[in-house]
């Protein structure tokens, strides 16, 4: 059994996280690193690239022409088209689905000017309008490569702060410092935090996979993705969503950032019997205009 991923520390640390439940089963898989299209175009930003799934194309093609068995991936990098033959087979117990902050300033305190690195829409937009809500101006400039590279250029004086995913910090088990960005209004990428294991429909594959299917991520993950079928997000149209379950119950949570200026936040609860129809219910209601 072949696993595929990207080759970057953090996708090869993902990938072995499902090499050692696959062992559990019973089973001895081998991991095969790639680089992807968004690997290799590193000179522009995510919202510029010329297609989405820049990060799963790749393996993608060597799964669907039988050369890996799986592949591994961020799932908030999936894409919602999907070739027919290629389904999410498993996604593993969320990890910390929030944003960060690494910065030589706390968020609060943050001065003016300071230059903060992102390359996510969602992130710029609602970075500068809670700082344009407490009159601090600050500038935001892109910053790409592995979250090693980030925090280099963070410590070389290029950056005063660089927004980041926990999840991505922790799997890596960096002693760096960080504030957390709280949900409200701060609110995460779709599927962030989630390790999805990607198999082609049609390979016995697919039913090992399923077994390490974690189900409560899989609801979460349902219903973000359901949620950004109907507002039309991705790289260029900045989306936040997030979907907590409670024991009944799910907390849901929307960001849609027209503009620096323009922007919705909202927020209810759902069911857990009727999520997916609830979520897309009260999506299409929100005053959003729509990808």
């Amino acid at each position: 059994m072949i696993i595929g991923t990207r080759g970057s520390e953090l996708a090869v640390l993902q990938a072995e996280k499902v090499r050692v439940l696959l062992k559990a089963l019973g089973y001895e898989p081998t991991i095969k690193t790639v680089k992807s299209l968004g690997d290799v175009m590193t000179d522009r930003g995510l919202y510029e690239m010329p297609e989405k799934g820049v990060f799963v194309k790749t393996l993608d093609m060597l799964l669907l022409n039988a050369e890996i068995d799986l592949a591994v991936h961020s799932m908030k990098d999936i894409p919602l088209e999907r070739d027919e033959g290629l389904a999410t087979s498993a996604v593993l117990p969320r990890d910390s689905p929030f944003d960060v902050l690494v910065a030589n300033h706390k968020l609060d305190d943050m001065p003016d000017g300071a230059v903060i690195g992102t390359s996510s829409v969602r992130r710029k937009f609602q970075f500068l309008q809670f700082m344009d809500a407490k009159g601090v101006t600050v500038k935001i400039k892109d910053i790409r490569g592995n979250v090693n590279t980030r925090i280099r250029k963070l410590r070389s004086g290029d950056y005063d702060g660089i927004l980041l995913a926990e999840a991505g910090l922790e799997r890596l088990n960096l002693e760096v410092s960080y504030e957390q960005l709280d949900c409200d209004p701060f609110v995460p990428a779709p599927n962030q935090g989630i390790i999805a294991v990607v198999t082609r429909k049609d390979s016995g594959t697919s039913a090992v996979i399923s077994k390490i299917d974690d189900a409560e991520t899989r609801i979460e993950a349902n219903v973000e993705n359901e949620v950004l079928k109907v507002t039309g997000g991705g790289c260029a149209l900045p989306v936040g969503v997030h979907a907590s379950c409670n024991t009944t119950s799910i907390g849901l949570a929307v960001y849609f950032g027209a503009s620096r200026k323009e922007h919705i936040l909202e927020k209810r609860v759902i069911s857990k019997e009727r999520c997916l129809d609830e979520a897309r219910e009260w999506a299409e209601g929100l005053p959003i205009k729509r990808g």
